[in-house]
């Protein structure tokens, strides 16, 4: 079996010269790299990546742990993978399906120190026990917590229901309803709060029964709209908290002739990357998930380093289409 000895011996070059080009070292001269780097070729020669870890005394590795591979959830990792990726540094996903014992897993490849740290973007474990495991590398979430022990990196959805709710009323609705994803999560409890309050605050009413929760897919917006079609009142807007289900809505609207937006304007809420909302002229709210990923990295990063790091600005955005542009006419083509 070949080693890095062999090989500097066949290249006519020093131990260390081999172990700078192995490990792509900037300051080796583009001849010398080549030629070390055919005999490399030649003899098939693979680094023992665990010696070299052990060595380093990182992996280069980070863990992410997901409770799901949903759309939601992957835009997260997108930007951890991307923002790791510039780093030489690789992500590990671990999947939990919502399962205590599938984080138990990922914890304990941080204690083996087969992962250099860990972000956690949903945790069902309890943080207390999360906290025990940091002794071994950095944990960070992208929950909202104040943990003296776990850093957090958080979109507040309440500033990002406000902003599709103000957006609403602006356009003339005034008898609102909303769909907001798993009734107990933070997030689901941030957007009731806001639709709540920003109701209130323009003295408009807020129907308990228009504020429809574990809303996820196309389907579940189709059946949204047909629960409140059956009741005594009908709303004229709904914000959602993703872009699939108000495209469902949108879809049902049109095949039971309400007219959107005159007669029903809709609001989505989705990531920078989602199709769902141009394809469906649907007015949404632009949630920074992958943005939200890379500055995860980039925070887990200069722990890692012990380098400086400047939080960047992370802020909901609305971008106007068609489902709330009220009282335009429509130009035929």
């Amino acid at each position: 079996m070949s080693n890095i000895k062999q090989i500097a011996q066949m290249a006519g070059v020093s131990r260390s010269t081999v172990s700078r080009v192995l490990n792509h070292h900037p300051h080796v001269h583009q001849e010398t790299r080549r030629k070390v780097q055919q005999v490399i070729d030649k003899l098939d020669y693979i680094q023992n990546s665990n010696a070299v870890q052990l060595k380093k005394g990182r992996t280069n590795t980070i863990g992410v742990v997901s409770p799901s591979i949903s759309h939601y959830f992957m835009q997260i990792v997108q930007g951890i993978a991307d923002a790791g990726t510039s780093c030489q540094y690789q992500t590990l996903l671990y999947q939990t399906n919502e399962k205590a014992d599938q984080e138990l897993q990922a914890l304990e490849m941080l204690r083996q120190k087969r992962l250099d740290g860990l972000i956690i973007l949903r945790c069902g474990l309890g943080w207390e026990k999360v906290a025990t495991y940091t002794k071994y590398g950095p944990i960070m979430t992208c929950e909202p917590l104040q943990h003296p022990k776990i850093q957090s990196i958080y979109m507040n959805h309440y500033e990002g229901f406000q902003l599709g709710l103000e957006h609403l009323i602006e356009k003339g609705y005034n008898r609102i309803a909303c769909t907001i994803g798993r009734a107990e999560s933070r997030n689901s409890l941030e957007r009731k709060k806001a639709f709540e309050d920003i109701l209130q605050t323009h003295n408009l009413p807020v129907h308990s029964e228009w504020i429809l929760d574990e809303t996820f897919t196309v389907d579940d917006g189709r059946s949204a709209l047909q629960k409140l079609l059956s009741g005594k009142d009908m709303p004229d807007a709904v914000i959602h908290a993703s872009d699939y289900v108000a495209a469902g809505m949108a879809a049902e609207a049109r095949a039971q002739g309400i007219s959107i937006p005159d007669e029903l304007g809709l609001v989505g809420f989705e990531s920078d990357q989602s199709d769902v909302a141009g394809l469906m002229d649907l007015t949404h709210v632009r949630n920074p998930l992958k943005q939200m990923g890379e500055e995860a990295f980039r925070r887990m990063y200069a722990v890692l380093t012990e380098t400086p790091y400047t939080a960047a600005d992370l802020s909901f955005s609305l971008t106007e289409r068609q489902s709330t542009a009220r009282g335009l006419k429509q130009v035929q083509v």
